[in-house]
C-alpha cells in the first residue's frame, strides 16, 4: 500500500511538472503570436486619455485627416504614374518610406517610434501605393549611396528617406517634432503627420527645378566642377545663364553666383532684354526662390549688388584706410585653424535660429563633421536690421538667444548665422590686424536671410514661399578639392542649404500631437500628500500579506492533512 501511495505521489508529481511546463510553453506560444498579429495588424493601446489636458487627439494612430489628404493629393498622383507605366509595359512603383537603421532600433526610440507608427499606419491604409523598409546604413552604408548628393556626404541612421521614382528627400528624425526652440534637446510634440505629408506630396508631384549659375560677372565658372555636380546630385538641373541677356527659366528654383569679379546692372543701366538685372533677381525672389552667392577676401567691390545684398541684411565686412582704400577682411584663425598660418578655419556651428536648422541633422551626431573656410572673409548686419534679445526664461526653454530682424511696409526678414568664427579670431586688413572677434561677436562667415510668405492652394495644402538669400564668405568653402574630401562637411551643409531653401508643398489642418502630461498634480485630483503616501503603502503591502497568508494556509492544510 505504502509502495502504491509512493508511486501515485510521483505519478503526480510528473503530471504537475508537464502541466506546469505546457502552461509556460502556451503562454510564451501566445505572447509570441499576439505580438506577431499586434504587429502585422497595428493592434495599439488608445494613448488619448492623459495628454494636455485639452487635447483628446491619439498620439500612435494615423487620423482620418491625414489618410484623406494622402487618398486625396498624394495617393492619385502615384496611381496615375503607375497607369503610365503599364502602358509602356513597366512595373508600377510605390512611395518607399525608409528608415535608416533597424526595424528594433527604430521602435526602441522613444521618439522615433512615434514616426514608426506613422509610416505603419499609412502603409497599412495603402498597401499598393506605400512600402516601409529598414537598411541600417552602418553595416550596409552601400545600399544609401544613390541618396547621398557626392561621396562626402552622409546619410545617418537617425535620417528618413521618402523615394518615389527618381525623386527623394532625406530628413532628420528630429524633423517630425516641435521644440521650444533650436536649443532645446527633448520636443514637446509630434508633427510627423504633417511632415509626412509634406515630404509624399514633394517626391510624388516634384518637377524638376532648375538651378542656374549666372556667368556675365567674371565668375570662376570652371573652377566650381564639384559644386555644380552636387547642385545636380541634389535634384536641380544645372544650366548657366546671362543675367543681363536671358531671362530666367520658368522653374527656376535657385540662382548660385560664384566668385564674381564685376558689378550687376542696376535699375538704370537696363540689359538687352530691357531689364536690369538687379530688376530680374529681385522679382525671382518676390516669386519666393533662392540665390546663394559665394565670395572671399579678393572679391571687389561691387555697389550695385551690394547695395541689394544689404536690403537682405548682408554687407561684406571691409576696412578703410587713410586714402580712402577699401580691403576685404581677411580672417585668421590662431586656435581653430587646419593651417599652420591660420587662414584655413575651421568654423563654428551656429545653434540658434534658420541657420541651426540646416545643420541640425549634422550636429546630431556625437562628433560633427568639419567645415573649413579657406581665405575667408566676414560678414555683417545691415544697420536697418535689429537684433531681438530673448531672455533665459521658460519661453525660451532656460537658454537665452538672439536674432537679427528686418519690417518694414509689409515686408518681414529674418537674418541668421550658419557658421561663426571662434573667439580667438581676428580680422586683418591691410596686411595688419583691424579687428578682434569676441565671444559675443564672432565673424559671421555664413549667413542666410529667409523673407516669410506663403500660398494657399487648397483648403489641405499651403506652398512654403519663403525667399532665401545664403551668403558664404568663401570661395574655397566649395572648392573641388574640399567638396570631394569624406573629410570635411561642406558637402554635407550645401545639401542641407539646397533642401532647405528649395520650395516646398506644406498641408494644413494636420494638427501637431503633444506628448502625454505625466506630472501629478494633486489639486486635481483630490489627493493631499498623506493621502498618497497611504495610499502607496496600501496597495504595496496588501498584495504582500495576501500572499503571505495564502502560503501559511497551504503550509498548514498540507502538514496537517
Amino acid at each position: 500500500m505504502k509502495r502504491m501511495n509512493a508511486e501515485n505521489r510521483r505519478g503526480h508529481r510528473w503530471v504537475g511538472t508537464l502541466i506546469t511546463v505546457g502552461v509556460v510553453l502556451a503562454v510564451l506560444l501566445c505572447n509570441v503570436l499576439f505580438s506577431f498579429v499586434a504587429d502585422r495588424y497595428l493592434w495599439q493601446v488608445d494613448e488619448s486619455v492623459t495628454k494636455y489636458i485639452t487635447d483628446p487627439r491619439s498620439l500612435y494612430t494615423v487620423t482620418d485627416d491625414f489618410i484623406d489628404l494622402m487618398g486625396e493629393y498624394a495617393i492619385p498622383m502615384v496611381d496615375s504614374v503607375n497607369e503610365e507605366r503599364a502602358a509602356r509595359g513597366e512595373e508600377p512603383i510605390t512611395v518607399n518610406i525608409i528608415f535608416c537603421a533597424e526595424r528594433d532600433y527604430i521602435y526602441a526610440g522613444t521618439y522615433s517610434r512615434y514616426c514608426l507608427y506613422t509610416a505603419l499606419g499609412l502603409q497599412k491604409a495603402f498597401p499598393e501605393q506605400v512600402k516601409v523598409s529598414f537598411i541600417n546604413v552602418k553595416k550596409n552604408p552601400s545600399a544609401v549611396q544613390k541618396y547621398k548628393v557626392t561621396s562626402a556626404t552622409n546619410i545617418y541612421p537617425s535620417n528618413v528617406i521618402f523615394e518615389f521614382g527618381t525623386e527623394y528627400r532625406v530628413y532628420s528624425m528630429d524633423y517630425f517634432f516641435k521644440k521650444s526652440d533650436t536649443t532645446s534637446t527633448a520636443p514637446w510634440a509630434y508633427n510627423g503627420e504633417m511632415d509626412f505629408s509634406s515630404a509624399i506630396l514633394a517626391v510624388t508631384r516634384a518637377e524638376s527645378p532648375v538651378a542656374c549659375f549666372t556667368t556675365n560677372h567674371g565668375e570662376a565658372v570652371d573652377t566650381c566642377t564639384a559644386l555644380r555636380e552636387l547642385v545636380s546630385r541634389a535634384g536641380y538641373i544645372v544650366t548657366d545663364i546671362d543675367l543681363e541677356k536671358d531671362e530666367l527659366p520658368e522653374n527656376c528654383r535657385m540662382i548660385i553666383t560664384y566668385d564674381p569679379q564685376t558689378d550687376f546692372y542696376g535699375y538704370g543701366n537696363m540689359g538687352e532684354t530691357g531689364r536690369s538685372e538687379i530688376e530680374k533677381l529681385d522679382e525671382y525672389l518676390d516669386k519666393a526662390y533662392s540665390f546663394m552667392l559665394f565670395v572671399d577676401n579678393e572679391t571687389p567691390q561691387l555697389p550695385v549688388l551690394e547695395e541689394y545684398l544689404e536690403e537682405w541684411g548682408v554687407v561684406i565686412c571691409r576696412a578703410e584706410n587713410a586714402n580712402g582704400e577699401l580691403d576685404n577682411y581677411l580672417i585668421r584663425d590662431s586656435v581653430q585653424k587646419l593651417d599652420r598660418e591660420g587662414y584655413t578655419v575651421l568654423a563654428t556651428y551656429a545653434t540658434e535660429g534658420l541657420g541651426a536648422s540646416i545643420t541640425k541633422d549634422m550636429r546630431s551626431v556625437s562628433y560633427p563633421a568639419k567645415v573649413v573656410f579657406p581665405n575667408a572673409t566676414a560678414i555683417r548686419r545691415a544697420d536697418a536690421y535689429s537684433t531681438v534679445y530673448v531672455s533665459a526664461d521658460e519661453t525660451s526653454d532656460g537658454v537665452a538667444y538672439q536674432y537679427d530682424q528686418y519690417y518694414r511696409n509689409g515686408v518681414s526678414r529674418i537674418l541668421s548665422n550658419i557658421f561663426t568664427s571662434g573667439t580667438q579670431a581676428v580680422a586683418e586688413a591691410f596686411g595688419a590686424q583691424y579687428e578682434i572677434a569676441t565671444e559675443k561677436n564672432p565673424f559671421r562667415l555664413m549667413t542666410v536671410t529667409s523673407e516669410e510668405r506663403t500660398i494657399q492652394e487648397t483648403n489641405y495644402i499651403t506652398t512654403d514661399d519663403r525667399s532665401f538669400l545664403c551668403v558664404v564668405g568663401s570661395t574655397g568653402f566649395a572648392s573641388d578639392e574640399i567638396l570631394t574630401s569624406a573629410v570635411y562637411g561642406n558637402a554635407d551643409v550645401l545639401v542641407s542649404c539646397l533642401r532647405a531653401m528649395g520650395r516646398e508643398v506644406v498641408p494644413v489642418n494636420l494638427e501637431f500631437k503633444a506628448f502625454k502630461v505625466y506630472d501629478v498634480d494633486a489639486s486635481l485630483s483630490g489627493q493631499t500628500t498623506a493621502g498618497t503616501v497611504a495610499t502607496t503603502v496600501c496597495l504595496a503591502l496588501i498584495p504582500a500579506a495576501l500572499c503571505f497568508g495564502a502560503g501559511i494556509f497551504v503550509t498548514v492544510r498540507r502538514k496537517y492533512r
